[in-house]
């Protein structure tokens, strides 16, 4: 698995580049959010990289507040997505805006008050380098798994309906399924990679997949 792990953080990285060149070719509103989004995934694979390559626990607690900001650019791509896949004239962009701004307030009062711990990976053999995470808040995690959960019976509830975008609808079930399933699996114990990223790189896929089709969208109108 250690293998799969180095593959699969340049392909993260490669998809998350990707999506920043394509924002300039997007609407304004769907530009900034989508820039602030992947901003903060590679300001998170960023540090995932440094605690992967680092021999030295020093300075690594003051990554805390990037280092999680998944917590926050899983739930912005999923409200973004539900938005462009309801398609609904009645509500706003803006709303979107007004719930991203909260979610980061929540976000840096919740990193910044609790502590955070440290961890070498000893579990692989050929690892070195050290995790974070939250031992004694484990809310903010099952709040994680409670909102993609929640997330993927929206979706669902889009299944049977006539949306020319259902092939996206699927994309987001899976990434709500993944994402809840690992972090499952890691209340459990059960740590397929050495870090948690299988949820993170099925939303950036269908956050990807869709700024694709947007782009094509404009590009052709």
């Amino acid at each position: 698995m250690f293998y799969i792990y180095i593959c699969l953080l340049p392909i993260m990285f490669v998809m998350i580049v990707k999506g920043l060149v394509w924002t300039k070719l997007l609407p304004s509103k769907v530009k900034i959010m989508a820039f602030f989004i992947l901003t903060a995934m590679m300001f998170r694979y960023i540090c995932i990289l440094i605690l992967f390559l680092d021999n030295n626990i020093k300075y690594l607690y003051m990554l805390k507040m990037p280092f999680f900001l998944n917590l926050i650019a899983v739930p912005m791509i999923a409200l973004t997505l539900i938005y462009i896949f309801m398609r609904r004239d009645n509500i706003k962009f803006h709303y979107i805006f007004i719930l991203s701004a909260l979610l980061c307030v929540l976000y840096g009062f919740t990193v910044y008050n609790c502590g955070a711990v440290v961890k070498n990976v000893q579990q692989y053999p050929f690892v070195w380098g050290y995790t974070m995470n939250f031992p004694k808040d484990s809310y903010i995690y099952w709040s994680y798994v409670l909102f993609n959960t929640l997330v993927l019976f929206f979706s669902l509830g889009f299944m049977g309906k006539n949306n020319p975008n259902r092939f996206g609808i699927y994309m987001m079930v899976f990434a709500a399924a993944v994402t809840s399933a690992e972090l499952i699996a890691w209340f459990l114990n059960v740590n397929i990679l050495v870090q948690p990223i299988l949820g993170d790189m099925s939303w950036i896929a269908v956050f990807i997949y869709v700024l694709n089709k947007i782009k094509k969208r404009v590009a052709s109108g």
